[in-house]
């Protein structure tokens, strides 16, 4: 994951909105829009967590007693124990390679995010995706498998963008493997 800071969250460039209108999106604001962008210029998905809502350490995991989670479209979704998630002490803060979670998303408050660029196995993403009847761009191209050598040259392709468009401070890299 990548931390960044002093985040100003408003629309994104003119530039930017044109290229996602472009390919079928409609901008969201700066930081999302960054995100979506460099999934569609590179390939690998990104995700983007409000860290002030992230409770300790982030960590890849199996749901295994966490029931349910809040997705970005709003739905309770009930977990089943081999869903990969992507949690925090308190629980889920999204399904890992498909979507993200409410409880921490970006939103006009967020002054700092941790931008999560992660290589997951295909089979894992497939059996979420099936399991909560959600097929999401990202889940679909894990699906279909991404090279693992993109995960550090996208998160740093966002946070340059990040940097020039948000007036973000980039704060550093961390490695998880699990």
């Amino acid at each position: 994951g990548v931390t960044i800071s002093d985040i100003k969250v408003q629309d994104s460039p003119t530039w930017l909105q044109n290229r996602l209108k472009s390919i079928g999106l409609n901008p969201i604001n700066n930081i999302v829009d960054a995100t979506n962008f460099v999934l569609h210029e590179l390939g690998q998905p990104l995700h983007a967590f409000d860290s002030d809502r992230i409770n300790g350490s982030i960590t890849v995991r199996l749901a295994k007693e966490i029931k349910t989670i809040k997705t970005l479209d709003e739905q309770k979704r009930e977990l089943f124990a081999e869903n990969l998630l992507i949690a925090d002490d308190s629980g889920a803060l999204a399904i890992a390679g498909t979507m993200g979670g409410f409880e921490s998303e970006v939103t006009s408050k967020t002054k700092a995010i941790t931008i999560e660029a992660a290589h997951f196995d295909s089979v894992m993403i497939a059996k979420n995706a099936r399991s909560q009847k959600l097929s999401t761009e990202a889940s679909r191209r894990f699906e279909r498998g991404v090279d693992p050598q993109l995960t550090h040259i996208a998160s740093m392709r966002a946070v340059n963008l990040l940097v020039e468009h948000a007036g973000a401070k980039y704060n550093g890299f961390k490695i998880t493997k699990d």
